[in-house]
């Protein structure tokens, strides 16, 4: 009986329910997307790279290491010799290595040195490979049709293509340094794209990735050499149509100039694919899969403790547990702000339950005369304020699956965040029933006085 009595009472004040329903709605709905977006962007951080056991860098704290081989923030500013590199990668327990050469950056993107280690071994997500939306790795620019200069390839990540515009086949030059601006441009190598990444909805997306030789060929390059544009430059202000004659021979000054032009043209050429060939001198830092697990804790003692050179190994799980400690506040501050709004519409719903007791003074003595208890008035108006926090929880859960959903694709193309839409989980469940002990508590204001006027009525 007191359900149908509920029903009728609700259904009276339709108006003044369905604000009041609506507002409990947003609140609940704020409160269910904030802790899953929290907990995905938590899941997604501590995805952001997977299967890779260590990162190796010059000696220096866990999380410097990890800010700038992984997320390309701030910089290291030793770097380990590509003679270490090659002695500790050729140990027995180590099955790959990705070297990573940064310092470079192209308008704003961080420019990424390495072999193409990196898109067969690097892994994000659940152990997820990196794809390609078009093209290829280095060195696959024939394969696709593509017209580059050997060794100068370059592989876009999905953001970064995105905002610049890029397509395969176009070049680009890359700046030293890792600002936005820069003054100093390797414009005497441009770049081909030959690969363009899928999205990972990690900091790959905003990466511009060059083969490790490329990157010792542009700074190697001594800054006096000619190259074929500063030639073409000089041919525009010598050469002229005057012709001279010497003991009977006539020749042209262009013909002369000209023929000088392209044997350095060829020489350029020639210098320019020796540096194709260059390793490295130093890299950055790289990272190992080792053949089994268990060799993690003994391989990474032993190059924190390398004799040759000062090296810091670090564990990615590891680190970014302590980084993600780090900026936690965060999410306290999400978590205190979707508690706020929802403490607020249960002000809201029981001030209009407390409003509507002067108007149902005349029911609430029906009921009396009826037979009715004060109890029963007391778990009336319970019910109906559990009622609309019930409805208004399961609509909220059915609105943000459906914006997920509708919403999905576009989050994933403009900020690189994938949301999960299964939001049912045993943390939902315990946030929906936080919120039906709030809404109960919350509650006890309205039904306390309308139970203290049913004894008054007695």
């Amino acid at each position: 009986m007191i359900f149908n009595v509920a029903k009728q009472s609700l259904l009276n004040r339709k108006v003044s329910v369905m604000m009041t329903f609506l507002a409990l709605l947003v609140s609940v709905s704020l409160l269910i997307s904030i802790e899953h977006i929290r907990k995905e962007a938590k899941n997604s951080f501590y995805r952001t790279v997977s299967g890779v056991d260590l990162i190796v860098g010059a000696r220096t704290g866990q999380i410097n290491l990890l800010l700038s081989s992984v997320f390309r923030v701030g910089a290291n500013s030793n770097s380990v010799s590509w003679a270490s590199y090659q002695r500790l990668i050729a140990d027995q327990k180590i099955e790959w290595a990705i070297p990573l050469s940064l310092g470079d950056s192209h308008k704003g993107f961080a420019v990424i040195g390495t072999n193409n280690n990196y898109f067969e071994h690097y892994r994000f997500g659940d152990k997820r490979q990196l794809a390609f939306r078009a093209g290829g790795q280095f060195g696959s620019a024939a394969s696709h049709g593509i017209e580059s200069n050997a060794g100068f390839d370059v592989v876009v990540g999905a953001d970064a293509a995105k905002q610049l515009k890029y397509a395969l086949g176009d070049e680009i030059v890359i700046s030293h340094g890792v600002g936005k601006i820069s003054f100093s441009h390797h414009d005497d190598h441009p770049f081909t794209v030959v690969g363009i990444l899928a999205f990972t909805g990690t900091p790959v997306d905003q990466a511009i990735h060059v083969s490790l030789s490329a990157i010792e060929s542009v700074h190697a390059r001594p800054q006096t050499s000619l190259t074929r544009k500063s030639l073409n430059k000089v041919a525009d202000k010598t050469v002229t149509p005057e012709t001279h004659s010497v003991e009977g021979h006539s020749h042209s000054a262009a013909t002369h100039n000209t023929a000088s032009l392209d044997e350095h043209a060829d020489d350029e050429h020639s210098h320019e694919h020796s540096y194709e060939k260059l390793e490295p001198t130093q890299i950055s830092a790289f990272m190992l899969g080792l053949t089994s697990r268990v060799a993690v804790l003994q391989v990474q003692r032993q190059i924190n403790q390398d004799k040759i050179e000062p090296l810091s190994a670090i564990i990615p799980g590891m680190a970014l547990a302590e980084l993600w400690r780090l900026v936690s506040a965060v999410e306290n501050v999400l978590r205190i702000i979707s508690a706020a709004v929802l403490i607020a519409s249960l002000l809201g719903l029981s001030t209009m339950l407390l409003a509507s007791l002067r108007e149902r003074n005349t029911e609430i003595n029906v009921f009396r005369i009826m037979g009715a208890k004060p109890s029963f008035i007391f778990w009336l108006i319970q019910l109906e304020a559990l009622s609309i926090a019930v409805s208004a929880s399961l609509f909220a859960i059915v609105w943000v699956v459906g914006a997920i959903l509708l919403s999905n694709d576009w989050l994933l193309a403009e900020y690189g965040l994938s949301l999960s839409a299964n939001i049912l989980s045993l943390h939902t469940m315990w946030l929906i029933i936080t919120v039906l002990i709030a809404t109960f508590v919350i509650a006890l204001i309205p039904s306390i006085s309308a139970y203290r006027n049913a004894r008054v009525l007695n």
